[in-house]
């Protein structure tokens, strides 16, 4: 049976951190880096948590621009 979007959401301290760092500065778009550095926590937990809020269509990766 898959997980409902909520015991997906609360279900780690660090996505937690995350979820509240972006949701409190819902006006700007922050890189990868941005968020492990405010987050203060390891890359690799920050990439798999990040991958885990897209899959649910909470969050969204911004496609970078193409300089002319």
């Amino acid at each position: 049976m898959s997980k409902n979007a909520l015991e997906v959401l609360f279900e780690s301290r660090a996505r937690i951190k995350i979820l509240k760092f972006l949701f409190r500065n819902m006006t700007k778009n922050y890189t990868f880096a941005e968020i492990v550095n405010h987050t203060q926590e390891d890359a690799s937990v920050v990439r798999r948590e990040i991958n885990k809020l897209q899959e649910i269509n909470l969050i969204h990766e911004k496609a970078k621009e193409k300089s002319a």
